[in-house]
């Protein structure tokens, strides 16, 4: 409680009353995931919740949080269409690779419970990795737009070519970011176990293809390429969006 304080503090001090909008969408995000997680245990499809999960989590994460149209409206409709694009390379990949459910090593804290709960465990690993691609290919697709429109306030009559170009040149500069983003959030969350594992003594070999491992490195790839299509979806869509009759 003390910690929401403080950075509801820090949200209104830094960004003004903007911040208690930023506080609220964060809010809501939390209770929709609780929402999900009451509907997916109760029965529900978990790829269908997902779907409408990601669409209420991009809406409240961009349109309150946005002010200028276009740049909603593009970085809305950008991660919309690369999240459906990563749930057809998301899908088959987690059948292949089988990384969903518990590893051996939790087999003595569960051991005690009972596992035929009616849930898809692959599915629910399918959510586990759209959900960890969220937030960066919303962040690019923000932070590309944003600075487009910046550019077409400077000249309205930019040619496509150069501004898809200007696109491409800000979303390299973001594509390392995120990956590093993407990278750290991997490494933080499997750090104790590789501790684990090595003072287990167990060789690398068992330690690369162990299925947490390979799980969260097919996390992170998706991620990646989430964020690599985002930029180049988001230049051509803006570019789209821009040439519209303004309602």
């Amino acid at each position: 409680m003390l910690l929401t304080g403080v950075l509801l503090l820090l949200l209104i001090l830094v960004c003004g009353w903007q911040g208690l909008t930023i506080f609220f969408s964060l809010g809501l995000n939390f209770v929709v995931i609780i929402l999900a997680l009451v509907l997916i245990a109760g029965g529900f499809n978990p790829l269908v919740v997902s779907g409408l999960l990601s669409l209420i989590l991009l809406a409240t994460s961009i349109f309150m949080n946005t002010k200028q149209p276009l740049t909603a409206k593009t970085a809305f409709v950008t991660s919309l269409l690369v999240v459906l694009a990563l749930l057809v390379i998301i899908v088959p990949i987690s059948h292949w690779a089988a990384t969903y459910g518990f590893g051996a090593e939790d087999a003595e804290e569960i051991e005690g419970f009972g596992l035929a709960i009616g849930l898809s465990f692959p599915q629910v690993g399918m959510i586990m990795t759209v959900l960890a691609s969220l937030g960066a290919i919303a962040e690019t697709s923000i932070a590309v737009a944003s600075g487009l429109v910046e550019i077409l306030e400077y000249d309205e009559q930019m040619a496509p070519a150069p501004l898809f170009k200007a696109g491409i040149a800000i979303g390299e500069k973001i594509i390392a970011t995120a990956f590093n983003t993407l990278f750290f959030s991997f490494f933080g969350s499997f750090l104790s176990l590789t501790i684990w594992f090595i003072q287990l003594g167990y060789p690398l070999a068992k330690i690369l293809n162990h299925k947490i491992l390979i799980g969260e490195i097919l996390t992170l790839l998706i991620g990646v390429i989430g964020v690599i299509a985002t930029v180049t979806i988001t230049s051509w869509l803006l570019n789209h969006f821009r040439k519209l009759p303004k309602a």
